[in-house]
């Protein structure tokens, strides 16, 4: 059987079914890593690295003496934080489990995208004051009959589409690894509402900059919900300031949690969350249960190869 090292936390952490289930197929040790040493000593004849949240330990160094290791599962959406040039380089496959939170993010960014356009946060906090007049709030922004702008268009934006499919949206999607991909530039220029979803990579890390902004509509709204260095944050901050922009929401930022001074805690024409859109009610079952399943899925990935190359 095949070996598997959860490297982010002990086995008391997870669902017993979750263990369970793995066991079916594979053996499995977990204990939490908090460094390149202590994983090499812990899983160093691992054929499989499982891991979750923050990585603190999957690196380079600790990967090259680990020569049994063909496979990095990371729960969740994002693997930027891992070593992909190293696994390329060394045939070690990179999993993630992105239909385990694709409902809850997209559920996140929806809802965002309604609080910002219709004025939620504001009116909250103007009733919870004792003022019920709401001359003073200009609202600028409409759903029904208005263009969405998905930038990425993979499982989660596609769960956006059909989340507003009954508001009678136009919906455009810009993904260079989809069919039927608008132009990015046409897409800022005709959306009323732009919301990304696409994962940072060398060529998504500011993705967002002076020129995309300059090109959306005035008064257009921006929602994030993938990461926040895809958006180059000072070009962001310059055009709310300018009042080109009309608004953002954003889940994500480049620096987590946000500086005391970042001037986006002071605008409210700003949402913002901490980096939660993934968490529901039905967070725990369906992270675990995808977990698994992908282990399994692995392992069987791993055993067919091994039939093939004997």
């Amino acid at each position: 059987m095949f070996k598997i090292a959860m490297v982010s936390a002990g086995e008391e952490r997870f669902p017993a079914s979750c263990i369970s289930r793995i066991r079916e197929v594979a053996i499995i040790n977990c204990q939490r890593c908090n460094d390149p040493d202590e994983l090499v000593n812990f899983a160093s004849d691992a054929d499989i690295i499982w891991m979750f949240a923050a990585n603190v330990a999957v690196k380079p160094e600790a990967l090259i003496k680990m020569p049994k290791c063909r496979a990095i599962l990371r729960s969740g959406s994002g693997v930027d934080a891992l070593p992909l040039e190293f696994c390329k380089e060394h045939n070690i496959a990179v999993y993630n489990t992105p239909e385990s939170i694709s409902e809850s993010v997209a559920e996140h960014a929806v809802s965002l995208l309604f609080a910002l356009a219709r004025h939620l946060i504001q009116f909250d906090a103007q009733v919870h004051k004792g003022e019920w007049d709401s001359s003073n709030i200009q609202t600028k922004w409409h759903l029904t009959g208005r263009t969405l702008g998905l930038v990425g268009y993979g499982r989660i934006a596609r769960t956006v589409e059909k989340m507003v499919s009954g508001f009678d949206m136009k919906v455009l999607h810009y993904d260079p690894f989809a069919e039927n991909s608008t132009p990015l530039e046409t897409l800022l220029a005709q959306s009323d509402f732009v919301s990304l979803h696409c994962p940072l990579t060398d060529e998504t890390r500011d993705l967002m900059d002076e020129k995309c902004f300059a090109l959306m509509k005035k008064d257009a709204l921006l929602v994030n919900t993938s990461r926040g260095e895809v958006v180059n944050e000072a070009a962001l901050i310059n055009a709310l300031a300018s009042g080109h922009l009309g608004g953002a929401a954003l889940d994500v930022l480049c620096d987590e949690p946000p500086k005391p001074d970042n001037p986006l805690l002071k605008d409210e024409r700003v949402i913002l969350s901490p980096h939660v859109a993934a968490f529901s009610a039905d967070f725990e079952k369906n992270f675990w249960y995808y977990s698994a399943e992908k282990l399994v899925k692995i392992c069987e990935i791993l055993e067919n190869t091994q039939k093939q190359g004997a």
